[in-house]
């Protein structure tokens, strides 16, 4: 969906018709700052697919006068719709027997032997997966390109993916990209669906 669509009832329509094609310029820039960075290729991939985009689309508004505070919750809005998406999959994906036990699989898999993260698995069984992070390509990333505001709508989007899933508890406490020391995930299992 293109931006103009997104965010027809949210913005002047001089802005509206700027949006995209000022996104897409900002993106090839960014692109090749990355390209020029210390960047892994694998690190590169997902800035492109996962961290770039919201970066992007933050200094866009900016550039075309949009307060730095309203560019922020427009990024928010959208960020928010996208893990919805995500959310809506994986509250189906807890329906499926032995679902949690895949799930520990994918996050211990996901958490390390990458690029991504600097992490510790603190617990990893049937009641809880409980991990640190104690340094993250997604705060790297907004520190490089000088908008480390823009990560805490990482942070915050996390509660949208994990949160409200009757067999899963999603618990954190602080998040580097929120001025914590480390970003405390703790992911506990129930066997029987409490969803209020």
């Amino acid at each position: 969906m293109k931006f103009k669509d997104f965010y027809a009832s949210d913005l002047n329509v001089q802005v509206l018709e700027q949006l995209d094609a000022g996104y897409a310029k900002n993106m090839k820039t960014m692109l090749d700052s990355i390209q020029r960075g210390p960047w892994s290729k694998m690190q590169k991939k997902r800035q492109k697919s996962s961290i770039l985009p919201n970066i992007c689309l933050y200094k866009s508004l900016v550039e075309l006068g949009v307060s730095k505070e309203e560019a922020k919750e427009l990024v928010k809005k959208r960020a928010f719709y996208r893990a919805g998406k995500a959310h809506g999959v994986l509250e189906k994906m807890f329906h499926l027997p032995g679902f949690p036990k895949l799930f520990r699989t994918i996050m211990r898999k996901s958490m390390s032997g990458t690029d991504f993260w600097d992490s510790n698995i603190l617990c990893d069984n049937k009641e809880e997966f409980a991990i640190d992070i104690t340094k993250c390509l997604w705060k790297d990333t907004c520190d490089y390109f000088g908008t480390p505001e823009i990560c805490e709508i990482f942070c915050l989007s996390d509660h949208v993916v994990f949160g409200n899933i009757g067999k899963l508890d999603f618990k954190r406490n602080r998040t580097l990209g929120m001025e914590g020391d480390k970003c405390d995930f703790l992911f506990e299992f129930k066997k029987t669906s409490n969803k209020r």
